[in-house]
C-alpha cells in the first residue's frame, strides 16, 4: 500500500480493505478498526428525512446497542450495534452483529461477556452462538428472561436491492443514541476476494453490526466500515451472508466455549482461497503475472482483484534515481485487536524498488541498495507470532542473480498458519538495484511455499 494503515485510532497495523475502518468502538472512546489515518472526527450525519424518520420510528425497537464488557471491572471495553432477526422460545431471541465487534470475547472468552441494551434502555445479557470471520458477522443468542417476551425482528430480504435503491442505515454512534442514515445502494465494490456493498451514506464508529434496510424495512446489508478519506463513501457485508449464518446458528444446541479453533479454522479456508485464485486462477486478471519495470520483468498480482501503485522519485543532488511498483490484493481478514497492535491475516503483497545509480560511488551505492533496507521487519517476538526462521540463497534468474531471504514465523494462537516474507535483491548490475518482496500473512506453510515458488519464478 502506498500508506501505512492503522487499527483502531491508536494502534499501529496492517492493510486491508483498501483504507476502510471497521465502525466500532473501544474503551468508550471512537475508534477506527482500520483506517489509513487516525480517525479525529466522524462523518457528519444529514438530517432524515420524513420517511426515514417513519421508518425509523417503526423500526428502532428492532435495534441493540451490544457492549463487549471486561468481567473483572464490569464495564464496557467495546461497543458496537446489532438488531433482532427471530425470536427463539419463549422469551429469547437471535441477533446479529458484526465479528469485530465481539472479537475481544471471541479471543478470550473467560475475560469477556456481552450484553445487549435495546432502545427502551433494558438490558439483557447475550451468548455468542457463531461467527463468519471471513465476512465480519456474528450471531448472539439473548439469556432466557424471566418472564416471557415477544421480540420485534427485522425481516431478511431476499435479494439485494437494485442499484440506486435507497438504503437506511441503523445504529448507535458514539454511544450518543440510536439513530438512521439515509443513502443510496451503490452497486458491489470492486477489486475484493468476497462481495462487499457499497454504500454512498454516513456511518459513524459504534454502528457496525447495525441494520441497513430498504424502504419496506427489509434488512440489505450489515453495517461494517466507512472511508476517511472519502465522502459519505461506507460498506455493507450482503444481506445472503447473514441469512447463511443464521441459518448455520440456529441449528447448534449449544456454543463452543473456545472460538479460537474455530476462527482459525475459517482463516484456513480464506487463505486457501486466496492461494487458489493465485496459483489456479479460473478467470482472467486472477493470478499471478508479469510486467515491465524499466527493463527488468517482475512478478505481479493479476488487476481483477489488485491495485497496483507506481512511483518515481528523483534525489535532490541527482545521484540516484528510485522507481517503486506496490501491488496489494485485498483480502486481509480482521482477528482481533491488541494493545500493542491489532491482527489480521490472509493477505497477499508484492512490491518492487528500482534503484539507478546516477553519481554515487560503488560503496555508497551498495549500501543504498541493501536489500534489507526493504525487507520486512519480522525480528520481533510478540504474543501473536513466533521469532522468525529466515535462510538466504543466490539463484540466478533468466538475466540477473539474486540473493534471496526468505523469512517464516508461525502464529502462536493459530495453528497450521504462518507468515512468509521474501526479499530478492540483484546482485549482478553495478549501476542498478531491484528489490522486490512478497509478504504473505496466515496462509499454510505449504501455500506460503507455493507463493514463493510462484513469485520467485517469475523474476528476472
Amino acid at each position: 500500500m502506498d500508506n501505512d494503515l492503522k487499527h483502531r485510532s491508536h494502534d499501529p497495523i496492517f492493510s486491508w480493505w483498501a483504507q476502510s475502518i471497521c465502525i466500532c468502538m473501544l474503551a468508550g472512546v471512537a475508534t477506527a478498526c482500520f483506517a489509513q489515518t487516525p480517525v479525529t472526527g466522524s462523518t457528519a450525519i444529514p438530517e432524515p428525512s420524513a420517511s426515514a424518520r417513519e421508518l425509523f420510528a417503526k423500526h428502532k425497537d428492532r435495534l441493540v446497542q451490544v457492549r463487549v464488557l471486561l468481567k473483572s471491572a464490569g464495564q464496557q471495553s467495546g461497543l458496537g450495534s446489532g438488531f433482532v432477526v427471530q425470536q427463539m422460545g419463549a422469551s429469547q431471541a437471535w441477533v446479529l452483529t458484526n465479528y469485530h465487534v465481539v472479537s475481544a470475547l471471541a479471543m478470550e472468552p473467560a475475560k469477556y461477556r456481552l450484553d445487549l441494551r435495546g432502545t427502551d434502555g433494558q438490558s439483557v445479557e447475550a451468548e455468542l452462538m457463531a461467527v463468519d470471520v471471513n465476512h465480519d458477522l456474528a450471531l448472539l443468542r439473548t439469556d432466557v428472561l424471566p418472564q416471557p417476551k415477544i421480540w420485534k425482528t427485522l425481516d431478511l430480504a431476499a435479494a439485494a436491492p437494485a442499484q440506486g435503491s435507497k438504503v437506511y442505515a441503523l445504529g448507535n454512534p458514539l454511544e450518543l443514541g440510536f439513530l438512521i442514515s439515509e443513502g443510496i445502494y451503490n452497486g458491489l465494490v470492486e477489486y475484493r476476494i468476497y462481495d462487499e456493498m457499497l454504500f454512498s451514506g454516513s456511518l459513524n464508529s459504534g454502528m457496525s453490526g447495525g441494520p441497513a434496510i430498504d424502504s419496506a424495512g427489509r434488512v440489505v446489508g450489515v453495517n461494517v466500515a466507512t472511508r476517511r478519506d472519502g465522502q459519505q463513501l461506507s460498506f455493507l457485508v450482503p444481506v445472503q451472508f447473514a441469512r447463511a449464518l443464521l441459518a448455520h446458528g440456529a441449528s447448534l444446541k449449544t456454543s463452543p466455549n473456545e472460538w479460537r479453533s474455530e476462527v482459525g479454522r475459517q482463516l484456513l479456508i480464506h487463505q486457501a482461497l486466496v492461494t487458489q485464485k493465485l496459483l489456479a486462477p479460473t478467470e482472467p486478471g486472477t493470478g499471478f503475472s508479469t510486467q515491465k519495470l524499466d527493463d527488468s520483468t517482475v512478478p505481479t498480482l493479476g488487476d481483477k482483484l489488485t491495485k497496483c501503485w507506481a512511483g518515481s522519485k528523483t534525489s535532490d543532488n541527482s545521484r540516484f534515481e528510485r522507481e517503486s511498483l506496490d501491488c496489494d490484493l485485498k483480502a486481509s481478514r480482521f482477528v482481533s485487536s491488541g494493545p500493542l497492535g491489532g491482527l489480521a491475516m490472509g493477505s497477499v503483497g508484492v512490491s518492487h524498488v528500482l534503484l539507478r545509480n546516477t553519481g554515487l560511488s560503488g560503496p555508497q551505492f551498495i549500501a543504498l541498495g541493501d536489500g534489507r533496507r526493504h525487507s520486512y521487519d519480522f525480528s520481533t517476538v510478540d504474543r501473536e507470532v513466533s521469532m522468525q526462521q529466515c535462510q538466504s540463497s543466490y539463484p540466478k534468474a533468466t538475466a540477473n542473480t539474486f540473493r534471496v531471504n526468505l523469512c517464516v514465523r508461525a502464529y502462536r494462537k493459530f495453528s497450521d498458519l504462518y507468515e512468509f516474507s521474501v526479499s530478492a535483491q540483484q546482485l549482478n548490475l553495478p549501476s542498478q538495484r531491484q528489490v522486490s518482496k512478497l509478504n504473505a500473512t496466515g496462509v499454510s506453510f505449504e501455500n506460503g511455499q507455493q507463493l514463493t515458488k510462484a513469485f520467485l519464478e517469475r523474476l528476472q
